[in-house]
């Protein structure tokens, strides 16, 4: 804002009292045009009670009239505006915002509407620059702006490009074979619940004119044939069409299949309803299927996974276009009104994107068996040849398998072992054959009869046809009601030919992994992490999943903790959450769950206790943070109160708190520059890369971004992590040291993830019970991996 311009802040008055927000809408919508007079046609309205503008108002607190609305019930109001503050332009750049942050998101909307692009959500779509690929892929680019609101520093637009990949096969065609089976018979609830599951909350491409939407819900009562009222603006009037005679007459596409039902998209306006045919529309992003075809996602992700330089070259592209400098009598005017908005407001944009600092986290080293490794670009993939920490012996354990694996099945287990033994000193007795063809109907009834408490582990091969189906079987049988740890392996995979040992090598660190034995360890204690691990800690994670089961929305919690020093070992459950009560059942579920984890951390730890307890909280959005203190952080230190008054020795049980939450979706992107005498000086930031500084970083909180992971392709994705509550007093370098070791530590994958270790445990055994089981796991597992 330059040195001249003001935000001048007033309340709003309405006598008697408007009865909800919507009634001040409307009162506020009937006297807009005297407002506009009133303060020179340049102000913001934010309901409940602020306006803001530029302009000093020709009379101060002059009241308006609003007449009773017979229509609406709502009575006669008298609003008065009343003068409340001016913001100087100095307070607005120091990022002394306040409520006038509204201000600068009804400036931000205006700057990305101009670029005409189609707003979906919080993104806006140019669906007249769609790129064909290969095998009818159609490539859509789309950018995000948005408002940085800090404390720290003025007003700052963030600005993220994506380019999202479509194919070109209808929902119906996905529907079919993704359930194997008649899609459209909408009577049956397992049918229902898959449509809700892959529907419900994805983004969507129309086939007849690419548009973008996304789905709220499936509508079941409505098909084809259903009638809608429509305006046709060429002759004034409204008649009344089914979707099938207004597809054929306006885009002259025939609806084959009348049993379908029509998705319900969030609309654009709150007055409207979007009902989508699934038949004419395609999902966004990748699915399974194009997943298998390797020519399309080489050619999708050519297109999607775009090259830090190109990113960046498209974001200050967007910067570039926001706001361009035209006259009033511009033949643009879209631009020449937002020229006149920035104008008005005194604003100014700047179309370089801001330097920032980082801290390059040192070099970690990986402790594989008995040796010690250098980790390099956030992998030590070729380090794992050298063996595991603590390798396991299976004695006794099942092989299903069908009929039509028997002519590849004793190489492939040979194989198998020989890899185990060989480079992992994974000791595999030849196990108990078990041929199981019709593996729906006969898997249940044969794992009743052949699991003993001594059987190890079930190891099953399953065929294309129904396989998820069977999968859910499975582990339904083997997690809840004959709890033994399992291993699921896809018939295809055993018949590949490419990268077989390394397939194999991933199936084998896998079991020894759910059988409690850590494959490496990562130092948690070191001069950077102090004092964190020097008293005994317990480190959790908490996630959640939600799925659609029936009409409702199933939540589900997953918990993890860890047992040992070196965060190798865990305790963890997943459970599912009271439909009507979800955050009162959250608050219940962690004390239950928090206190089994201190029962084992006490019997693994010669009846000691933690003293200190950090809780990674991961899916956290900022207007969750209330919520989440009130219920999660007040949960657990309600716990440690009841633990007080049970001390039978008489001292007072008081432990150290400090609760993170994790963002992992985050339109933040950072981009290192090297030197200038490189051609392309613009590359992703290396692992380790940790962003603290006041342009980025809350002024209120302990907070700041890592970079965890080396993107091999596309690029980089921060992590945002806040510290919520902390009683510990912890240094921000120490958490952010501990915090990056941590992703290290997750057993199912070789190198470093996203989210510290507990977290990614959270949120897998959630994700495992959510889709799968359906039902709380079984006591004698919660202190394995069963659910990797």
């Amino acid at each position: 804002m330059s040195p001249s311009g003001v935000i001048y802040h007033y309340m709003v008055s309405i006598e008697p009292t408007p009865v909800s927000l919507t009634e001040e809408q409307s009162i506020m919508g009937k006297i807009w045009d005297q407002l506009s007079k009133h303060f020179d046609g340049v102000f913001i309205v934010r309901s409940p009670g602020h306006v803001f503008t530029p302009r000093t108002p020709k009379d101060a607190n002059t009241p308006f009239s609003v007449p009773a609305d017979a229509s609406t019930g709502y009575k006669g109001h008298t609003v008065t505006i009343n003068f409340c503050e001016s913001i100087s332009a100095d307070q607005v750049n120091s990022g002394k915002l306040g409520v006038a942050g509204c201000v600068f998101q009804h400036v931000v909307k205006r700057l990305a509407g101009q670029l005409m692009y189609q707003k979906v959500g919080r993104r806006y779509y140019d669906c007249s620059n769609t790129t064909e690929g290969k095998a009818q892929l159609m490539i859509f680019s789309s950018f995000y702006a948005g408002l940085q609101t800090l404390n720290s520093c003025g007003p700052l637009i963030q600005i993220d490009t994506l380019h999202r990949a479509a194919h070109k096969k209808n929902i119906i065609e996905y529907m079919t074979q993704s359930l194997e089976r008649d899609s459209l018979q909408v009577d049956d609830p397992e049918v229902c619940a898959e449509w809700r599951r892959q529907c419900a909350g994805s983004t969507v491409v129309t086939l007849y004119n690419n548009r973008i939407y996304r789905i709220k819900e499936v509508d079941f009562n409505m098909s084809p044939q259903s009638s809608f009222r429509h305006f046709r603006r060429e002759d004034q009037n409204i008649q009344d069409y089914s979707f099938q005679n207004f597809y054929r007459a306006y885009y002259q596409r025939d609806i084959t299949e009348m049993r379908q039902p029509l998705l319900v998209a969030y609309s654009e306006k709150d007055t409207e309803t979007v009902h989508l045919v699934p038949e004419l529309c395609a999902f966004t992003g990748f699915n399974d299927d194009m997943r298998k075809d390797k020519s399309l996602m080489t050619e999708a992700l050519k297109q999607t996974k775009v090259a830090p330089g190109d990113r960046l070259k498209g974001i200050c592209d967007l910067a570039q276009n926001m706001g361009k400098s035209g006259k009033l009598e511009d033949d643009q005017p879209q631009k020449a009104a937002i020229n006149q908005l920035m104008q008005d407001w005194r604003l100014t944009m700047s179309k370089t994107p801001q330097d920032v600092q980082a801290i390059q986290h040192e070099t970690l080293w990986v402790t594989c068996g008995t040796k010690r490794y250098q980790i390099e670009e956030g992998n030590f993939q070729r380090w794992m040849r050298n063996g595991v920490g603590c390798p396991t012996r299976l004695d006794d354990w099942l092989f299903i398998y069908p009929e039509s694996d028997v002519p590849v099945l004793d190489i492939w287990l040979r194989s198998l072992r020989d890899i185990a033994r060989v480079a992992f000193q994974l000791v595999m007795a030849d196990p108990t054959r078990i041929i199981c063809t019709d593996q729906r109907n006969e898997i249940v009834p044969m794992l009743e009869s052949r699991l003993t408490p001594k059987t190890q582990m079930v190891l099953l091969l399953t065929p294309q046809k129904d396989a998820r189906k069977v999968y859910e079987l499975f582990k339904q049988t083997t997690i809840s009601r004959y709890p033994c740890v399992t291993q699921v392996v896809k018939s295809e995979t055993i018949r590949k030919r490419q990268s077989i040992a390394a397939v194999l090598s991933r199936i084998v660190l896998q079991i020894n992994a759910k059988f409690c034995g850590p494959l490496w360890h990562i130092d948690l204690e070191s001069p950077m992490t102090s004092p964190l691990m020097t008293v005994p800690t317990m480190v959790i994670g908490i996630d959640v999943y939600q799925s659609f089961e029936g009409e409702s929305v199933a939540t589900y919690i997953g918990f993890a903790a860890s047992l040992d020093t070196r965060c190798a070992e865990y305790f963890s459950t997943a459970t599912l959450l009271d439909k009507q009560d979800v955050r009162g059942s959250m608050s219940e579920k962690i004390q239950e769950f928090l206190r089994e984890a201190i029962v084992q951390f006490s019997r693994r730890n010669s009846k000691m206790l933690p003293e200190h307890y950090i809780v990674y909280r991961a899916s956290v959005s900022e207007d969750q943070w209330p919520a989440i203190k009130q219920t999660e952080i007040s949960a657990i230190e309600h716990l440690f109160s009841s633990l007080n008054q049970l001390d039978a020795v008489g001292q007072k049980y008081n432990p150290d708190l400090t609760f993170i939450a994790i963002s992992k979706h985050t339109h933040m992107r950072f981009f290192a520059i090297t030197s200038e005498a490189q051609k392309d000086n613009t590359k992703n930031p290396d692992p380790g890369t940790i962003i603290d500084d006041p342009l980025t970083s809350r002024s209120d909180a302990i907070n700041f971004y890592l970079i965890n992971q080396a993107a091999c392709k596309g690029t980089a994705n921060p992590t945002h992590y806040t510290v919520l509550h902390d009683t510990a007093n912890l240094q921000p370098v120490a958490l952010q040291s501990f915090t990056y070791r941590l992703s290290y530590l997750y057993f199912n994958m070789v190198g470093s993830v996203k989210m510290p270790a507990p977290a990614q445990y959270a949120k897998k055994i959630a994700h495992m019970i959510g889709t799968a089981v359906k039902t709380d796991p079984h006591k004698r597992l919660l202190c394995s991996f069963f659910y990797l």
